[in-house]
């Protein structure tokens, strides 16, 4: 099986592999630049190429894991903001953020605070919800 843990930032059970299979993976995208380099001099002799740290963003070689999944992350709590279902975990970290002093709703009154904020019962109406 293919171990990608040196992608995520986590140690596996094979983490002594994983810095020889970044440092073959750098020594790949060197190879690759020098090719692109020598493509694009062949091409056209007067032709400025790329930095090698451009070449290595475009490519996908710096970090690009973690950025898909800070994207899809987003995408899921657009998502699920869009059918109505709220973000527990995001309400939290921003009332640990910006109401330190606040005591924060438990799940379940979180909940029950933005249903009702949705779906407003007739002694509470115009209520926010606090996410």
């Amino acid at each position: 099986m293919l171990d990608l843990s040196y992608l995520t930032g986590r140690k596996s059970a094979g983490a002594a592999e994983a810095p020889a299979a970044a440092d073959g993976a750098a020594a790949e995208l060197d190879d690759a630049y020098a090719r692109y380099v020598a493509e694009m001099r062949a091409q056209q002799a007067d032709a400025v190429p790329m930095s090698e740290a451009e070449f290595e963003r475009y490519s996908l070689g710096s970090n690009w894991l973690s950025g898909l999944r800070d994207a899809a992350r987003k995408v899921v709590q657009t998502c699920r903001l869009v059918i109505g279902i709220h973000d527990y975990e995001y309400y939290l970290d921003h009332m640990r953020s910006r109401h330190p002093e606040a005591t924060p709703f438990t799940r379940e009154e979180f909940y029950r605070y933005c249903l009702e904020a949705r779906f407003p019962s007739a002694e509470r109406s115009g209520s926010r919800c606090p996410c």
